[in-house]
């Protein structure tokens, strides 16, 4: 089994039993700064502060001894109380700390039982930034 990376104990990985693997990571930094107006001059841009980063990615879940469902519904605990996580990717952290501020659900396919096999969770996470 190749473990690819985590996010807090989100484990993801793949394996001919098991998927549950990302795309489409996303990680954006910004940086504040005052425009200060002057006459018959360009703006005087003045350095502010850093803003917190803002993270994406895509999760997919199949259900090959992977419960989809279970597995967004954790998700969604970890947004609703706020956990915060460390995204380690191939042994790299990326970033500090994270939280879950965004998560979207797509249910792709279900057996003829109406159990859910694949699904996929599109998250948007923010730095965590100590006191």
């Amino acid at each position: 089994m190749a473990e690819i990376g985590t996010l807090g104990d989100i484990v993801f990985k793949v394996s001919a039993n098991k998927v549950r693997t990302f795309d489409d990571l996303k990680i954006d930094s910004k940086t504040n700064y005052a425009k200060h107006t002057r006459h018959l001059k360009k703006p005087l841009l003045e350095f502010q502060y850093n803003d917190a980063d803002t993270a994406s990615l895509t999760i997919y879940l199949s259900a090959f001894r992977v419960n989809p469902k279970k597995m967004q519904n954790k998700i969604d605990k970890y947004r609703k109380k706020g956990k915060i996580l460390t995204l380690v990717i191939g042994g790299e952290k990326y970033g500090s700390q994270w939280v879950i501020t965004g998560h979207t659900k797509d249910y792709e396919k279900f057996d003829n039982q109406g159990n859910l096999l694949i699904a996929k969770s599109t998250l948007s996470l923010e730095q965590y930034a100590k006191r």
